[in-house]
């Protein structure tokens, strides 16, 4: 069965184990973007898409460190860079868009959601 399959037949597992395949500031920084695409500062703006300035913002990272955990995210399949410098917006993909709902499931029960995505 191929990722985009198995991600598609079960969700949370697709998402966990690409999670798994990253480093834990390339995780802790997934869950920045997740807080940011979903509840960020900055709208109108698509749905599931944050910025880099409102995630720089947020994680404190320095730009180089930023775009080379990016790329990580962006092999691992989580998220998608779109367009370019100095209009890129970095959108949660479509095989990982279940940490939306995983991210509110944590906040509904007072569970700090990052602790899900950084301690797997």
């Amino acid at each position: 069965m191929k990722s985009t399959e198995a991600g598609a037949a079960n969700p949370t597992s697709f998402l966990l184990d690409r999670l798994r395949t990253v480093s834990l500031p390339a995780r802790k920084l997934f869950a920045v973007i997740v807080r940011e695409a979903y509840r960020g500062p900055i709208s109108p703006k698509p749905e599931g898409t944050a910025t880099p300035p409102e995630i720089l913002e947020a994680c404190g990272l320095d730009v180089g460190e930023f775009y080379v955990l990016l790329a990580a995210l962006s092999e691992a399949g989580l998220i998608r860079v779109l367009d370019a410098y100095p209009f890129e917006e970095i959108q949660i993909s479509p095989e990982a868009a279940e940490a939306e709902s995983l991210a509110e499931r944590c906040r509904c029960e007072n569970i700090p959601f990052e602790e899900m995505f950084v301690r797997i």
